[in-house]
């Protein structure tokens, strides 16, 4: 198994109360797998995804990555020593790629910080970012860019390089297509799964679009007030949906497809 996570909680205090954002919650990622998480806004999905990257810190639970395991409890400067060194196998995909770089940083350098952890010569980084951006379909002219020239969909293509300039094994992609005109979506997705293809790794995918989800993953997770209340593989729960929260989200997209067709 690549990643694991096992009984994660995580609240918020909001004005004086509590707030349940995650409750008990697993999910698993094996080797080369497409997983899709998916539920309506608020039940806790990319909250998810920031606890088992260590962006945030979970009141309990454990993640296990590559068979190294840390409390949720900590943020990722302080998981252990195994964990975090695992952890470099992972890169993110953010939904709004242009907060993803900084806006004095030219393209070619935000992507070599991708690799700039691992200590190798500058030579080898220009190297590999130049490979990264021509990876994406970007001409090498883009790495002198600013990420406020570039497109929507182009500083995407962008953030993808730098994501896997590493040449990570675990890619997770949170709704990485919800910022693009739908005519860049396809193309931004078909991107990701060659690249997953071509590198061999996973993703877990992160999405409200169950089209989507249905057409690239093996198995999904749907969550639902914070709690896992579906899990299975993608053609059965789509075919068949058990739980109510699922059912929903099915009818409701059943729906709009035939308002539009």
């Amino acid at each position: 198994m690549l990643l694991e996570a096992t009984d994660i909680s995580k609240s918020y205090r909001v004005r004086g109360a509590r707030l349940q954002a995650l409750e008990d919650v697993g999910l698993s990622v094996d080797e080369g797998e497409l997983v899709g998480l998916i539920g309506e806004s608020g039940s806790g999905k990319s909250t998810l995804a920031s606890v088992v990257l260590g962006l945030e810190a979970a009141d309990r639970g454990t993640v296990t990555l590559q068979g190294a395991s840390s409390a949720a409890t900590e943020v990722l400067t302080r998981r252990p020593a195994p964990f975090r060194h695992a952890m470099r196998d992972v890169r993110m995909v953010f939904q709004n790629p242009l907060a993803s770089f900084s806006e004095r940083m030219r393209i070619g350098r935000g992507v070599e910080e991708g690799v700039a952890y691992l200590g190798m010569p500058k030579k080898e980084r220009t190297v590999r970012m130049y490979k990264a951006l021509d990876a994406v379909g970007l001409p090498a002219c883009y790495a002198h860019k600013y990420p406020w020239e570039l497109s929507g969909g182009e500083c995407q293509r962008a953030a993808i390089a730098r994501a896997i300039i590493s040449r990570p094994k675990l890619l997770v992609c949170d709704e990485p297509t919800s910022a693009l005109d739908v005519t860049i979506q396809a193309q931004i997705v078909r991107l990701l799964m060659d690249v997953c293809h071509e590198l061999g790794a996973a993703c877990l995918f992160i999405s409200h679009d169950l089209a989507l989800v249905r057409g690239i993953c093996q198995r999904v997770y749907v969550l639902d007030q914070g709690r896992v209340v579906e899990k299975g593989s993608a053609g059965d729960m789509f075919e068949h949906p058990q739980s109510p929260a699922a059912r929903a989200l099915v009818s409701s997209a059943n729906r709009w497809s035939d308002l539009l067709a």
